[in-house]
Parts: C-alpha cells; structure tokens; sequence
C-alpha cells in the first residue's frame, strides 16, 4: 500500500500502532479540524488508502463472558 498524498492522511499513516496509546492519538488525528476538512474532499487512492487503514487498525471487542443463555 503507497502512501497517502494528503498531509493529514499522513499523519495517520506515521502513527505507531504498537504504543499503548495509538487509539487515543488516532482519535486526536481523526477528530481534528485538518482531517475534516480533508476527509470530505477525500477521492481515488487516498479514499482506498483510508479505507484500508482504518480496517487494519480498528478496535476489536472481546467479549468476557458468555450472553445469557435463555430460560
């Protein structure tokens, strides 16, 4: 996957997953004025570029316990 051209679309791609608070900094870069300005102007390879990445880097909820089970 190439890298994005769009400034704030780079800021996420140099985001380090591995720290502990990446979703925390990935919020900040996605709630941010840059990005909204940026996302709704967002066509070809860097809407293919967002797409993709916010698939790789989404949370996953891992359930504890099991749903009740009915009576």
């Amino acid at each position: 996957m190439s890298s994005p051209s769009l400034l704030a679309l780079q800021r996420l791609h140099h985001l380090d997953r591995t720290t502990p608070g990446f979703h925390d900094q990935l919020s900040n870069v996605l709630y941010g004025e840059e990005y909204q300005k940026c996302v709704q102007k967002l066509r070809g390879n860097d809407l293919v570029w967002l797409v993709d990445y916010l698939d790789k880097v989404r949370r996953r909820v891992v359930l504890h316990h099991s749903p009740p089970k009915p009576p």
